[in-house]
């Protein structure tokens, strides 16, 4: 029996379906505005050599999403399901999502901006589908003990979109100074 009660759930689960399918989109188009005429001497430029390269930021923007929300959804990441390990062919463990990259490893994710923009459009389309069937369930279950509080599918997710968004900014940062010539 559908009552008011369940009428004004089911809004709420809509308008989070809607507020998190409009944040993943964002996610894609500040990656695509990224790779829209990305070059490899822009996409590897380093303001300093400390620095992450747009290519690395790209990468591991959508490695994170691709396995945080995998692991939620409880899917084999879109990297290994889909073959995108082997079509970026790194140097670096196949598991590898880049926490921790030293210097040197950043500098060994070097891929095209087709590749990249292919991989993150990938991700999120993964990401599209699992939000589209989320429930408020499923947004409250706890998916990880280890904090306090413990960390919920909703709080998970926030995490993702968070991390991409300032790992994206940072992206156009560097594409802003990167020389052009």
């Amino acid at each position: 029996m559908v009552t008011r009660r369940s009428l004004g759930h089911m809004a709420d689960i809509d308008a989070a379906r809607e507020l998190l399918r409009d944040s993943f989109t964002r996610l894609i188009e500040h990656a695509d505005d990224l790779t829209d005429g990305l070059t490899d001497g822009v996409a590897y430029y380093r303001p300093t050599p400390e620095a992450n390269t747009i290519a690395w930021l790209l990468w591991h923007s959508a490695r994170i999403q691709d396995a945080q929300l995998c692991d939620i959804a409880g899917l084999e990441q879109v990297w290994f399901r889909e073959g995108w390990v082997d079509r970026f062919g790194l140097d670096l463990p196949r598991d590898a999502h880049g926490y921790g990259h030293t210097p040197e490893e950043v500098a060994k994710v070097r891929a095209s901006a087709d590749l990249l923009g292919g991989y993150y459009h990938a991700v999120h389309r993964e990401s599209l589908s699992y939000v589209a069937s989320v429930s408020a369930d499923e947004l409250a279950r706890v998916i990880d003990e280890r904090w306090t509080p413990p960390v919920t599918a909703s709080a998970r997710l926030v995490s993702i979109i968070d991390d991409a968004a300032q790992h994206l900014g940072q992206a156009a940062y560097i594409r802003g100074i990167a020389p052009t010539t």
